[in-house]
């Protein structure tokens, strides 16, 4: 019959029906429950409520004895006779809560025992057992107990091995927490309660503002628990540890704000007295799954699909103090009777976080909020504010009327942050976070008479604020009606009368009218909400129409002060062009409460009130409109107590004629982008390097100002536009209209004028393009342009990314449509640029400058410091070759050419490459890898002409008649050069080259082993490989030391000299060059020997010198010495450089040993983004990387741990190739041993981490390390040329294989 009575009224009137439901709580007379008491807590089934059911039944008894109580002193006589008897009890809880030291000694060494972070940084045993300490409450005594096992744990850590000698210190420990901590956490307790009770009989019996109840007639306090059936002197004979009695003794429910009371198990609110208890009703337990009380569960699921089938939404009584799993559950059974149900709750668990869990995993659509709670004009500003403002005027995201799709402006390219893509590669669009949805009421049920807190005229005013929020809207017949007192919702028994026909004397005309406005303005189109406190007590909610720019203001005069009980005057100046008066009303009279009387058979309204609507007037009492001048307005209001003024206003016509053009073409990708794309087809990747980047240090050394500054937000990281789009990715992400970029803007167009006038300096037609977009949008109204601007400048970035893959073939291949590789493909256009300063030396005679190739921004931007030849040339093969950047690779390799000297090529430039300096090893290596790697490519590279800058070793510099011949020519002088050997002093040797290394570092060696053929050199003295740290701590003594020497033969110069000298056997053999040896210096002789010589002469001794079967780490896991034959001593130690080796020239290791120095090196070595550079075993690990470090330890001042422990990122993608190499072993042998799926999900794994990074990081690439576990690392350099180059290397690689489909 209730069905189809709703039924009805919903078909007549369109109206829905909401119910409350109650998870939570039944009445204590339910007899049912008491057959099934795993439905209800108990002391049986949660026994942690074991001191909270003493402390309740301890103040029950008290109170039963005391005299009545009538003024202050008798509650502070009542509070010293409270203390003194629940003294009783506290001596009760002492002995619950103490730990049994003979019983926990018993417990021998507990083996499986492990420590955490956490544990393991306790200053003391002290501190862990307080946070150890646990009680099972199985036991009126001694209940206390403690994981003995961790605290054995935590003593070794520290030294104390033996059992006797653990004993003593735990028995100290827990005989200190018996009698200093139990007592604390006793008194502690005993404080809260005392004070808990205190406020309640206060309250009930003194307060002015509270019941005054009579002393006697009622208990000084509810009690939490409830007995049924007996008396309390029987009850008061239960054995609380005998299970039926316990079972008898049943938990109220109550409301907490704040800690929920959800999991019994855990929470102390009940022990404390912090529950407002209803003593009514008994709490539900529904267990952690369905099996712990199958009844309940059965019981309420029923009934609650039956309300779902009868109403069409829920409001979740005490829903914060709901189970979530129970909730989550009951809820999924609702939906699938009610698919459309509506949800609405009241949350008080004082955590917007927590507020959103509970939201986001019932399903709650609204979360309701109340304004007359409020206690101040701002503070019901910022309630609007907070729960009424969906969209901020100005919002990146517009709303989505009537189920059309959404917009986001620029969503046709999402610029920066990490996305999804369609199969046609379509960007979708990544949702930010936001505030929960609230259902906005004046006055929610059983609350205090509003009248309590504000004045008559308030009542208006807050309806009138709540119907201009932009969200869901509720109210109550008692407030509508303005009943003067609380309508109490369980002891009220009389009805409200018939709906009035004379209702002028009561909101109800002024609410229908309000209503209507609230709707008007959804109807319309007005998305977007503006709070503003113009002045002290006066709120101005602006709605705003994000196409039209057309608006409405309400304003709102509360009535708090005494100022504000009278008519006032308020201009309103904005820029606009017509004004139409909405609505109009106030209260007429009284301006005060008047009498009320009670009727005894209905609850009654006050009379007497008269409110005045005036909705669309023709001629307005309290608005008036004047135009200072052209296109602005003042509108001067006439402001009475609690009145509500709606107006509506249309923008200026050049604000009308700016956002059609905006709306029309900015806006329509056809037009838009198709001109875009124009403009862009004649920019190369040297141009779009300008456009898109370019930090503060490469805009000075050219001239350009830097980058922009924002006020109280710094500046960008870069000039070009990445810059601006890096901050509003997090701007429109949040929809944050208040950011200081956004304020900026609104201020004026400077960064458009910025952004224009930087391009035009290089005489880019892009920037006299964008001058005449700005010029066009310029009117558009102020707190609309940083939408603008977004639109625009990620429009630029979307016609940048086409551009790019025109021009770099990877971003056309299937790999590069991932979004990762797409962006590690940009840090190529990042990071490679033509930058005034750098130390390139000129190629050719004709040829002023070349682009560079940054080793890092912004620490490595400009000068001698820019263009490192390691870094250079371990980057070029994936951020270059990979992508198709052949002349400029080309350039590169032929520019460094220049520079041999020694027979190695530089590692640092300067005076455009007139003075480098030659204190590495490597770095010629890694040069000669990349010919071979360009040389698949680009054969004509080994006939380029090489203008050398030096004729001889110890010649000058002669750019006038260089010396000229080819790259082929340099290559074969390498490798005739360290046969033969190299020894020199570096040229302005001292401390002006090099303030602190020592003397004998200056001296450099290199050469090959005449018996394994291995590339060797350097001391101990100074370091020659890309671990190249030297320490500058005088205090600390590690001042002109070097770090790591990798002195003898480091595995990775052996790798690459092998790859060089088998290429050039293979080149001979095929008819390229006119010798194919070398005369290699065998003590005092020489010898002549041919490259395939040379070449098998290192293979035939790699395998034998470099494995090692394990032992250095005292295990027996194998891998590969990271150098041989070194003088510092540093040939075993575990490190990631021989997997450069194994992607370098794989043909060098045995496989099974390869595969088994893979698993060692992933399990000792491979962190979250990049490998350590030493394993944590060795005594010199220091993972933590700090150049700040002013102390005294040697190991890390200055950061001397440079290479000692800090992760790489550059090596994983060396260590992802061996990898990749390792499983097409492993299934060419065992083809069942892995799917591919199997190796594709772990690759994507691994990967993970960098995805994140490089989505986050503000210069757009990926760091140069990290500290341990992928810790930040305040030091390194934020986006490094050979992390993104290698793992770019990786991903070309895997996609070429057999995993790319998984």
């Amino acid at each position: 019959m209730l069905s189809r009575h709703l039924q009805d009224i919903h078909n007549k009137t369109g109206l829905f029906f909401l119910t409350d439901v109650v998870w939570n709580h039944v009445s204590i007379c339910n007899r049912e429950i008491l057959s099934h008491p795993e439905s209800y807590y108990n002391l049986y089934n949660t026994p942690n409520l074991i001191p909270a059911y003493l402390i309740d039944r301890s103040i029950h008894e008290f109170g039963n004895a005391q005299d009545n109580i009538t003024d202050v002193q008798d509650l502070s006589s009542f509070e010293i006779k409270l203390r003194n008897h629940l003294l009783g009890t506290a001596q009760t809880l002492e002995k619950l809560y103490k730990i049994d030291l003979n019983k926990v000694l018993d417990v021998k060494k507990s083996t499986e025992a492990s420590l955490c972070e956490s544990q393991l940084n306790k200053k003391d045993i002290n501190d862990l057992i307080k946070a150890l300490w646990l009680v099972n409450y199985k036991e009126p005594e001694y209940a206390g107990d403690i994981d003995v096992g961790i605290l054995r744990k935590f003593l070794e850590q520290r030294g104390v091995k033996s059992e006797p000698d653990q004993n003593s210190k735990i028995s100290a420990a827990i005989c200190h927490f018996n009698d200093v901590e139990v007592p604390t956490i006793v008194d502690q307790i005993l404080n809260k309660v005392i004070s808990a009770v205190m406020g309640t009989v206060k309250y009930r019996f003194l307060d002015e503002h509270g019941p005054k109840l009579s002393f006697g007639n009622v208990p000084i306090v509810d009690r939490y628990f409830h007995v049924s059936d007996i008396t309390f002197t029987e009850e008061l004979a239960l054995d609380i540890y005998r299970k039926e009695d316990a079972q008898r003794i049943k938990t109220c429910n109550g409301w907490t704000a704040g800690e929920s009371v959800s999991d019994m198990n855990s929470t102390m609110a009940y022990t404390n007295r912090e529950v407002v208890i209803w003593g009514d009703s008994v709490k539900l337990r529904y267990g952690d799954r369905r099996e712990d009380s199958p009844w309940l569960w059965d019981y309420m699921t029923k009934y609650t699909c039956d309300m779902a089938s009868l109403f069409h939404g829920f409001r979740i009584d005490n829903c914060h103090n709901t189970p979530l799993h129970v909730g989550e559950e009951l809820l999924r059974a609702a939906r699938h009777v009610q698919p459309q149900l509506y949800i609405v709750a009241e949350l008080f668990t004082g955590s917007e976080e927590r507020d959103c869990e509970i939201i986001n995993r019932m399903g709650i659509n609204s979360c309701i909020r109340e304004l007359s709670q409020s206690h101040s004009p701002r503070h019901l500003g910022e309630l609007i504010y907070h729960y009424g403002e969906s969209k901020p005027c100005g919002s990146f995201i517009h709303n989505i009327p009537h189920g059309d799709v959404v917009h986001q402006p620029g969503d046709e390219n999402i610029p920066l942050g990490d996305q999804t893509c369609t199969e046609d590669n379509t960007p979708q669009l990544s949702l930010g976070s936001s505030r929960p949805h609230a259902m906005l009421m004046d006055q929610t049920h059983d609350n205090p008479c509003p009248f309590d807190q504000h004045p008559l005229p308030n009542v208006l005013a807050l309806s009138g604020l709540m119907c201009a929020a932009k969200c869901s809207i509720g109210s109550n017949r008692g407030y509508d009606e303005l009943v003067p007192h609380h309508i109490h919702v369980v002891e009220e028994e009389r009805l409200y009368q018939g709906w009035s026909q004379s209702d002028d004397e009561d909101l109800k005309p002024a609410k229908k009218a309000l209503i209507k406005l609230h709707q008007r303005l959804e109807d319309k189109g007005y998305y977007e909400t503006f709070v503003d406190q113009a002045r002290e007590d006066v709120v101005i909610v602006t709605r705003h129409h994000p196409d039209t720019c057309s608006k409405v203001l309400v304003v709102v005069a509360t009535s708090w002060s005494e100022d504000s009980s009278l008519t006032r005057n308020y201009t309103v100046s904005l820029p606009g062009e017509n004004v139409k008066v909405l609505l109009e009303t106030e209260i007429l009279s009284p301006q005060t409460l008047p009498k009320h009387t009670n009727n005894k058979d209905y609850i009654t309204g006050l009379s007497g009130v008269k409110i005045d609507v005036r909705e669309n007037p023709l001629s307005s009492k309290m608005v008036t409109v004047s135009k200072p001048d052209e296109g602005n307005l003042d509108i001067d209001l006439l402001l009475t107590p609690g009145c509500v003024i709606a107006v509506e206003v249309e923008p200026p016509q050049s604000s009308k004629t700016a956002l059609q053009y905006f709306n029309s073409y900015i806006l329509c990708p056809e037009k838009f982008d198709k001109d875009l794309d124009k403009v862009f087809s004649t920019l190369d990747l040297l141009d779009l390097n300008y456009v898109l980047y370019r930090c503060n240090e490469e805009e000075r050394v050219d001239g350009c100002g830097g980058v922009y500054h924002i006020p109280h937000h710094g500046n960008l990281t870069y000039a070009g536009i990445v810059g601006f789009l890096q901050v509003l990715e997090t701007v429109t992400k949040n929809n944050d209209t208040g950011h200081p970029l956004c304020r900026n803007l609104c201020e004026g167009w400077w960064m458009a004028d910025y952004t224009v006038n930087r391009l035009k300096k290089k005489n880019l037609k892009l920037g006299f393009f964008l001058e005449e977009i700005f010029f066009a949008v310029e009117a558009v109204p102020n707190y609309t342009r940083p939408k603008v601007f977004y639109k625009i400048i990620s429009s630029v970035y979307s016609a940048c990314l086409r551009q790019i893959r025109k021009l770099i073939p990877t971003m056309k291949t299937s790999v590069g449509n991932s979004w990762f590789v797409e962006q590690l493909v940009l840090t190529s256009v990042q990071l490679v640029g033509k930058v005034g300063d750098t130390g390139i030396p000129v190629l050719l005679q004709d040829k002023e400058s070349v682009a560079s190739l940054a080793a890092g921004l912004p620490h490595f931007s400009h000068g001698f410091m820019r263009c490192w030849g390691r870094d250079t040339f371990i980057a070029l093969p994936g951020l270059l070759i990979k992508t198709g950047r052949l002349d400029v690779a080309r350039d590169l390799v032929v520019g460094f050419a220049r520079t041999l000297r020694y027979g190695l090529i530089p590692n640092l430039l300067s005076e455009r490459g007139h003075r480098p300096r030659y204190n590495c090893r490597d770095a010629v290596w890694w040069w000669c890898r990349s010919v071979k790697l360009l040389y698949k490519h680009q054969p004509s590279i080994l006939q380029e002409s090489v203008y050398r800058l030096f004729y001889k070793d110890d010649s000058p510099v002669s750019p006038q008649t260089p010396f000229v011949c080819t790259v082929f020519d340099v290559i074969t002088e390498v490798l005739q050069r360290h046969a033969a050997g190299i020894t020199f002093r570096e040229e302005n040797a001292g401390r002006e080259l090099d303030e602190h290394l020592l003397d004998p570092g200056f001296n450099m060696t290199a050469g090959v082993d005449p018996e394994t053929g291995f590339i060797r050199g350097g001391s101990r003295h100074n370091c020659g490989t890309w671990m190249d740290k030297v320490g500058s701590s005088s205090q600390a003594g590690n001042k002109g030391i070097p770090a790591t020497p990798r002195d003898g033969s480091a595995i990775e110069l052996v790798a690459m000299g092998y790859q060089t000298v088998s290429w050039m056997a293979e080149l001979f053999e095929s008819g390229i060059g006119t010798t194919s040896v070398v005369n290699m210096k065998t003590g005092s002789t020489h010898k002549t020997v041919s490259y395939r010589e040379w070449s098998e002469m290192i293979k035939e001794n790699f395998e034998d010198k470099f494995w090692c079967s394990g032992g250095y780490y005292g295990n027996a896991n194998g891998y590969y010495r990271d150098t041989l034959g070194s003088e510092s001593g540093g040939d075993e130690k575990l490190r990631p450089n021989q997997t450069f080796a194994m992607v370098i020239a794989p043909e060098l290791f045995k496989p099974s040993h390869m595969s088994e120095a893979l698993k060692t090196i992933g399990t000792n070595l491979a962190g979250l983004v990049g490998m350590s550079t030493l394993s944590p075993e060795d005594a010199d690990y220091q993972p933590y990387y700090d150049t700040g470090n002013h102390g005294n330890d040697y190991r890390t001042a200055h950061g001397f741990n440079y290479h000692q422990g800090p992760e790489w990122v550059w090596c994983m993608g060396f260590y992802l190739r061996a990898k990749l190499r390792d499983f097409q072993h492993l299934k060419k042998d065992n083809p069942d041993c892995m799917s591919d799926d199997e190796i594709g999900q772990y690759f994507a794994t691994v990967l993970a981490p960098h995805r994140a990074m490089i989505a986050s990081d503000p210069y757009r690439g990926l760091t140069e390390l990290t500290n341990k576990g992928g810790q930040h690392c305040p030091n390194s350099c934020p986006t490094q040329a050979w992390s993104s180059g290698c793992l770019l290397e990786f991903l070309v690689e895997l996609e070429q294989s057999e995993f790319s489909g998984s």
